[in-house]
């Protein structure tokens, strides 16, 4: 009941009431029109809303975060009574505001058409499409509104990307004992080359060493490419809802960048997703570059594991690792001893930290881990990188 119709049946009530007492035929007639009135509009809006033909068209199946959906709409009904317009409520791709209400104006038994844009500000996958269908009449008494009884469709908002230089990863036969087994085929050696310091005594060629009274070791053949290893920091963030997704999605769109250009530079790329329902997403060409994609889109923020544990975790399993990618909203000191302890077993570290942040000691922090060979940078969530 809108605030109106209740003034108006108030009214109504009291002209009967004052005509009932006084007999007064003036009152009889304004409680009557006023009555008709009442009748009038709600059959408008019945009539409106029992004939009203709605169409929607342009939504795709499929968009990058911060595009718009071109909509176009077609209304039309037959209620030969006025009704003041036609509000239609539309699911949009949005985590708060999933509703939204457009008011239309349109004459009898003519179509109206107009052009409605639908932005997805944020990753995910959403219904979007006409959820209700509501009539108000000209004098505003009476709103009803129906289900529009259309199908909603079904909107995979995906993270996008933007171009990032690839971690050139280069198979060597020194360092690590762990590296050289990953990345090398004993079954193949291709050539002798003297000792360096690093290697170790198993490919000694010993026959050769005693003949040229020098040290000589066997190289083998590189039997994989070394893997990247991107690993997102997937706990909850402590911001307001909307400065949340924001960092949510700088976090998914900085690693899916990075899993772009390494699958185009030819190397695989593994992705943890350590979030409450862990999962993992392997790739090792550009045709795999949809599988992460769809990964990010929809993972959710709600790791029960400290990151600096993650880190932990990927330490451990770092046999095959040549490069490891490292994005965290959260950069405190557990979290760059983890990424230097990774850097110092070998493995390349990039480290992505997403904040606006200009803290003293936060800064101070990124350029001790750049001394230490980690690539690290400030990725700001609010503007285009």
């Amino acid at each position: 009941m809108t605030s109106r119709l209740a003034l108006a049946l108030i009214a109504a009530a009291a002209l009967l009431a004052t005509g009932l007492a006084t007999g007064g035929q003036i009152y009889y007639l304004l409680f009557f029109t006023l009555l008709l009135l009442m009748l009038v509009s709600l059959a408008s809006v019945l009539w409106a809303l029992l004939t009203v033909k709605i169409e929607m068209k342009g939504v795709r199946p499929r968009v990058e975060r911060g595009e718009a959906l071109m909509t176009i709409f077609t209304v039309r009904h037959t209620s030969l009574l006025p009704v003041s317009s036609v509000r239609i409520q539309l699911n949009v791709p949005s985590a708060f505001s999933a509703q939204q209400e457009i008011s239309v104006s349109t004459p009898p038994f003519k179509t109206k058409t107009f052009r409605y844009m639908v932005r997805c500000p944020h990753r995910g996958s959403y219904e979007v499409g006409i959820s209700r269908l509501c009539a108000r009449d000209m004098f505003g008494l009476f709103s009803l509104s129906k289900k529009s009884g259309m199908k909603l469709l079904r909107v995979d908002v995906s993270p996008k990307t933007y171009p990032v230089a690839a971690m050139e990863l280069k198979a060597s036969d020194s360092g690590p004992e762990l590296r050289s087994r990953a990345t090398e085929d004993a079954a193949s050696p291709s050539d002798v080359r003297k000792w360096q310091e690093g290697d170790v005594i198993k490919k000694v060629h010993w026959k050769l060493t005693m003949r040229k009274r020098e040290i000589m070791v066997r190289t083998y053949e590189e039997s994989s490419r070394p893997d990247t290893l991107i690993v997102p920091d997937l706990s909850e963030i402590a911001a307001l809802p909307d400065q949340a997704l924001s960092m949510e999605d700088a976090v998914c769109e900085a690693c899916l960048s990075q899993a772009k250009a390494q699958l185009e530079a030819g190397y695989p790329v593994r992705m943890p997703l350590l979030s409450a329902r862990p999962s993992e997403v392997n790739g090792q060409f550009p045709q795999d570059f949809s599988m992460f994609s769809d990964a990010l889109m929809r993972v959710k923020f709600d790791s029960p594991y400290p990151y600096e544990q993650v880190q932990l975790q990927m330490l451990r399993r770092s046999t095959r690792t040549g490069g490891c990618v490292l994005v965290t909203p959260k950069l405190t000191t557990r979290v760059a001893d983890m990424a230097l302890k990774i850097s110092r077993s070998g493995v390349r570290v990039k480290l992505a930290w997403v904040t606006d942040s200009q803290n003293s000691q936060s800064l101070e922090m990124v350029e001790r881990l750049k001394m230490e060979s980690v690539e690290a940078s400030l990725l700001n969530p609010w503007s285009e990188p």
